[in-house]
């Protein structure tokens, strides 16, 4: 009886080492046999959740077992645990036809709550049309078997190739799998597997990698996220995917990284979101990837970007092909690291949001300075960058114009040497003055952050009410036009849609349509004294 509780259900005995759950908790089996004054056989488990168990693996002073935590350990009977099933059984499980006219699922449990919480039946449609389609297993390509149990390949893996010989993406995520060879059993039977996830397993580290990495040769993507896993384990894993080119290792607690020089050369995509970065020193030890193209380091502690290979007007040779920066939630606060950034050769993408530094002033004013500090941005923070640049570029001359002045900047070029500590500070000024043209006398003036300075004076008048004075407002620089519009329909009481235009008092010319609801008034460079013009196809009701 003991031999037969030993054995799963497709004849695969349960051994030492292997991963175990029972009532929601993981495990590993670290002894099988018999423990003093009982009857019949244990599993010794070290649970993942130390609260589970009451001791480090002894027994009535003998020691059966050797736990990583005090009171990880318990002994529990052979029926007790779930040892799971192999990775064909469950994928038919999840994915094979099922004959039923519901194709499996429980119509009892659909329903909807009226208000007085009366249930309502619903029926479910296309259950079974979804299944049948599903259930043709030689067409599928993604499969998740994630939290199914998996152990394994089973004693019959081969029949995976036959049954299941097209799947490109497999999600093996939070099962009870215990080593990389273990995987490798079941990727060397999927010629076709380019993506595989692993995430939230506790498998044993692979020790000869030459003898596994045949079976992961055609592996492009590799997830490993909640693995408890340090930088030289995840490296490890690495070895045994030698075409690697996207690694997601996040949650996995890593605070040092290692030069990776002979490893991860093909990498184009790597994530080490919510991991214990502190120092971008770090982060410089990944500078040799040659391929790297998207770097997310999201969720961590890192203060400060810097690349002292080059100067503050240079090009670093670290991350030659980095497009993508993903830094959001980490404490950058300087805009120095927002100069530093525009040292990297190729970078068109940044996602900085989360950091001191977005609150150090409104977000429109955070971008347009993030915008003028790097010069081949495209997108920041997940919108693109358009006709803005220009505006920004010009802004940032104006914002910083009188310093540039006191550093012993001139728009006589025979005399403008502004300091070296000016150039520091603002890398990018003399470059934006040969395309721009310095500021001017009357632009010198410093920008004030104040709500009164940014406020617009301006005439508000709509031509299809004559009748009606012209009104006289001040508006905030920040206000978008959707709530400029908002405001000017309760002027007039008008309540269709609206179009709304400007003439410059200064610049003689066409109206300049303010034709983007989302843009702020600062974006049209709107200024005090210009006059607004209001139009509406339709007057729907008219002031008193």
């Amino acid at each position: 009886m003991a031999e037969q509780e030993l054995l799963r259900n497709d004849g695969t005995e349960i051994q030492i080492g292997d991963r175990i759950e029972s009532d929601g908790y993981f495990g590993t089996v670290l002894y099988i046999g018999s423990v003093a004054g009982t009857k019949g056989v244990w599993l010794g488990v070290e649970w993942d959740d130390s609260s589970r168990g009451k001791h480090d693996g002894s027994h009535q002073g003998q020691r059966y077992y050797q736990t990583s935590q005090p009171t990880s350990g318990s002994f529990v009977r052979p029926n007790k645990v779930k040892a799971g099933v192999n990775c064909l059984k469950a994928l038919i499980s999840r994915y094979g036809r099922i004959e039923d006219e519901n194709a499996g699922v429980i119509t009892e449990d659909l329903y909807v709550l009226s208000a007085n919480k009366k249930q309502t039946v619903v029926e479910m449609v296309g259950a079974k049309k979804t299944n049948e389609k599903q259930s043709q297993l030689d067409l599928l390509q993604e499969v998740s078997l994630r939290d199914m149990l998996v152990y394994g390949a089973g004693v019959q893996h081969e029949e995976l190739l036959k049954i299941v010989p097209n799947i490109e993406d497999l999600d093996l995520s939070k099962n009870l799998i215990p080593s990389w060879k273990a995987v490798a059993c079941i990727a060397e039977q999927l010629k076709n597997l380019r993506i595989l996830n692993v995430s939230e397993n506790r498998m044993v580290l692979p020790e000869k990698t030459e003898s596994l990495s045949s079976s992961f040769a055609n592996i492009r993507t590799l997830i490993v996220n909640k693995m408890k896993y340090s930088w030289e384990n995840i490296l490890q894993c690495c070895k045994i995917c030698p075409n690697l080119e996207q690694l997601h290792a996040c949650f996995n607690s890593i605070g040092h990284l290692s030069s990776s020089e002979n490893q991860l050369q093909k990498l184009k995509l790597l994530n080490l979101e919510s991991n214990r970065l502190h120092s971008w020193d770090e982060l410089l030890k990944l500078g040799s990837l040659l391929c790297l193209e998207v770097l997310i380091v999201s969720n961590n502690e890192i203060d400060d970007i810097y690349f002292p290979d080059a100067s503050s007007c240079e090009k670093s040779i670290l991350f030659p092909s980095l497009r993508s920066l993903i830094i959001t939630h980490n404490k950058v606060s300087k805009w120095k690291s927002i100069d530093e950034i525009n040292k990297l050769q190729n970078l068109e993408k940044l996602k900085i949001m989360g950091n001191p530094l977005m609150d150090t002033a409104n977000p429109e004013t955070v971008r347009q300075l993030i915008i003028a500090r790097i010069k081949n941005l495209r997108r920041c923070n997940g919108t693109e960058v358009t006709e803005e640049r220009k505006g920004a570029e010009i802004d940032y001359l104006k914002r910083y114009g009188s310093d540039w002045v006191k550093a012993g900047g001139s728009q006589d070029p025979q005399k403008n040497r502004p300091s070296l500590e000016f150039t520091n500070i603002h890398p990018r000024y003399q470059e934006l003055i040969t395309m721009w043209g310095a500021p001017e006398d009357s632009e010198l003036k410093q920008l004030s952050t104040t709500l009164k300075s940014n406020l617009l004076s301006v005439k508000i008048i709509c031509p299809l009410m004559p009748d009606r004075e012209p009104v006289e407002k001040k508006l905030p620089a920040s206000m978008t036009v959707q709530k400029l519009k908002a405001l000017i329909q309760r002027l007039y009481k008008i309540d269709s849609e609206l179009q709304l235009s400007y003439i410059s008092q200064k610049m003689q010319g066409p109206e300049i349509e303010l034709d983007s609801d989302l843009r702020q008034l600062s974006f049209f460079a709107l200024e005090t004294g210009d006059t607004i013009h209001v139009k509406c196809p339709v007057i729907i009701s008219t002031y008193t």
